[in-house]
């Protein structure tokens, strides 16, 4: 009975859409509950394929003959994983030659039939969704965003080449702050409007921040601060899509410089990397896919340092997780916004050996806040390295550096058993209350060991990735 039904249903949906929805039938003129169903006018050849999403992989997963009209159906089975799928014609039908295809558009696959019809000479644009809400707002959504970039190119363009000077400059700024707040607000909208569904999760996705006018210098370390925002990575449905990659691509390309060392350029895409994979913790499947897709791709490239970092970290873990309150907060602390030269939250504690310590105080041109537990075996081996690092200036650039070692406890004598042992007499601290801890809890820690490195004016310099950072960054201002 199910199917005389839908037939009806959708007979009456077509009926009521009038001329806009009408001769969309499969090349028998047949209809089912399970699949895709689309007319392309002016279909060069018969043979129509369809591709699988996932990540950067694309897969032949059907094929179809189009009818003399350019009608053709996929039949999906229920089993068929929801997401983004590919429709692909044109110059080359062959199976594995996917990049020889001349037209492809992508369709959303909700576990809902799906009818469109279009042009096969611009399928985007002349796309017309006769069933599937997911796709109505999913081609809104496409063409919204087409026209806003379009925007945005011209008025970037514009900024960059007209005068400072001239009174039309400040017409032309405000213009490209409102086009900015129009973007975000509709995607912010449709989101509200339509969240659950695959077309919001990709637009929240997608999303970035408004860069602001292009000659403005601290645009780009805006545009890395507030890249990405909570919740993006959350929906597992990203990975049926190829959206991930395209997205880790564009932060990645924020970090690179034409005046970097290749070593310098590694250090600068493992802080890249380290953000990223912050932000893919949301979710365990997009974590592991993030994380073997950026260790392939730095792999690739030679750069064995970004590899390294990542299977150490991530892979086989060189950092203790913690997944209690700091990971939990609604919103990221304001050190987690900091950017070089912004002050860090003062702070005042006893120390272990019973001085009592201002940041202000502390005279060193840089200081190093290390965040380390007895608890966590990545901890020792780093703080050795250190150690080693703090005797050396300190016997050779005596108030260069100093170090503030604060434990992430909640047992003392382990916590004294460690200092002890690596015989770290720089300055100790702990509160006893684990990740509560009162100066903890103003830093946006993701684990343990963490390291922050603040000037003379108590003000952030970097997060240092590795202690290999940290000695390279102390011998450079040195």
């Amino acid at each position: 009975m199910r199917l005389p039904l839908f037939l009806f249903i959708l007979f009456f949906f077509i009926a009521c859409a009038g001329n806009n929805a009408t001769d969309i039938t499969g090349p028998e003129g047949s209809f089912g509950e399970d699949g895709i169903y689309g007319k392309v006018s002016g279909l060069p050849g018969r043979k129509v394929l369809l591709y699988g999403l996932y990540g950067d992989q694309v897969n032949l997963i059907d094929s179809a003959f189009a009818g003399h009209d350019g009608s053709f159906e996929f039949y999906f089975p229920p089993q068929r994983e929801k997401g983004l799928y590919r429709v692909a014609m044109g110059k080359s039908t062959v199976p594995g030659q996917y990049d020889q295809h001349r037209q492809q558009f992508d369709i959303i696959w909700d576990g809902s039939p799906v009818m469109f019809k279009t042009h096969y000479e611009s399928p985007v644009d002349s796309m017309e969704i006769v069933l599937s809400q997911e796709n109505i707002l999913y081609y809104r959504y496409l063409r919204q965003m087409q026209e806003y970039d379009r925007k945005m190119g011209v008025l970037n363009n514009a900024l960059i080449n007209y005068p400072s000077d001239d009174s039309f400059y400040r017409r032309l700024e405000r213009q490209h702050r409102r086009v900015q707040n129009r973007r975000s607000n509709f995607v912010d909208n449709l989101v509200k409007k339509s969240g659950g569904s695959i077309a919001s999760s990709i637009a929240k996705f997608m999303k970035i921040p408004g860069t602001g006018n292009p000659n403005d210098p601290d645009g780009l370390e805006k545009l890395k601060r507030e890249f990405f925002s909570e919740g993006q990575f959350d929906n597992p449905v990203l990975l049926r899509t190829d959206l991930i990659p395209r997205k880790v691509i564009r932060y990645l390309s924020l970090y690179t410089g034409n005046n970097l060392d290749e070593e310098e350029q590694q250090d600068e895409m493992i802080s890249a990397v380290d953000v990223i994979m912050q932000h893919a913790m949301a979710n365990e499947d997009i974590f592991y896919f993030v994380v073997e897709y950026l260790i392939n791709g730095f792999n690739s490239m030679g750069m064995d340092l970004v590899s390294e970092h990542l299977t150490g970290r991530y892979l086989i873990g060189n950092v203790c997780f913690e997944t209690g309150r700091l990971l939990d907060q609604d919103s990221p602390s304001p050190v987690a916004e900091m950017s070089e030269g912004d002050p860090i939250p003062g702070f005042s504690f006893e120390a272990l050996d019973g001085r009592m310590v201002e940041m202000e105080n502390i005279q060193a041109e840089y200081t190093l806040l290390l965040f380390w537990g007895s608890w966590c075996h990545f901890c020792e081996g780093v703080m050795d390295d250190i150690y080693e690092l703090y005797n050396d200036y300190r016997n050779d650039h005596d108030g260069y550096f100093e170090v503030v070692a604060i434990g992430i406890e909640d047992d003392r004598e382990m916590w004294l058993e460690v200092i002890e042992k690596g015989g770290y007499d720089w300055i100790n601290y702990t509160s006893l209350m684990r990740w509560d801890c009162p100066i903890a809890s103003g830093f946006d820690l993701i684990g343990t060991p963490t390291m922050i490195l603040i000037d003379r004016d108590k003000r952030f310099v970097t997060e240092p990735s590795s202690v290999r950072v940290l000695r390279r960054v102390l011998r450079r201002q040195l």
